[in-house]
């Protein structure tokens, strides 16, 4: 077992990311001015993976703007090393997220930002990615983040690969899927992505744009 420090770490990224070095303000995840409904509710959700056991997962809207949705994992722990197996070297979490929100508009997903805690040796990496599309539509867009060894502390990485995926318009609903998943490689070491020593969560906050149909 690992005890997470408090140390935040700058950490090698893919392309598509960008490193955000404190939490991030719900109320800044886009512009200020941009058109955004005046109710979002998450009216049900479903998980499914190995990395969110049921009543492991919390979802809410932490934007009084609307521009935001955390998914908070209390049990999401990558592993690797001696005794562990291959079931512990990669987990996933599957959420399908019911949306209601004003008649009139349209979301699209803008970044996602993951924040955790890393303990990764030289020469292992980890790696996380999201994936997001709406119900009813066979595309789909990836947010991904790398995280380098030697490292071993709290981190908070976004993504954003400036590919906007907007939901159907119609009568103010969304069925909005998200996949987040993590692994670690080689395996032969020890090492491990998991949940914040402060928060006890790994958080996926999925940040949101708006405009009217």
């Amino acid at each position: 077992m690992y005890l997470p420090t408090l140390l935040t770490l700058a950490f090698a990224i893919l392309s598509l990311a960008t490193p955000t070095p404190a939490p991030v303000d719900t109320d800044a995840d886009t512009d200020a001015d941009a058109v955004a409904p005046s109710n979002l509710r998450v009216v049900g959700v479903s998980v499914l993976g190995s990395g969110c056991r049921a009543g492991t997962a919390d979802v809410r809207v932490v934007s009084s703007k609307n521009t935001a949705i955390d998914i908070a994992l209390s049990d999401y722990i990558v592993q690797t090393g001696p005794d562990t197996m291959a079931a512990d070297w990669r987990k996933n979490c599957k959420l399908t997220l019911n949306l209601e929100y004003d008649a009139g508009f349209q979301l699209s997903t803008l970044k996602t930002t993951t924040q955790g805690f890393a303990h990764l040796p030289a020469g292992v990496n980890g790696q996380c990615r999201d994936t997001i599309d709406f119900t009813g539509d066979d595309r789909e867009v990836s947010y991904g983040i790398a995280l380098d060894g030697a490292c071993d502390g709290a981190f908070s990485l976004s993504a954003s690969p400036d590919i906007a995926l907007w939901s159907a318009c119609g009568g103010g609903t969304a069925i909005l899927n998200v996949n987040t998943e993590c692994w670690i490689s080689p395996t032969e070491k020890r090492a491990l992505i998991a949940v914040d020593s402060i928060s006890s969560k790994l958080v996926v906050r999925v940040a949101l744009q708006w405009r009217k149909c």
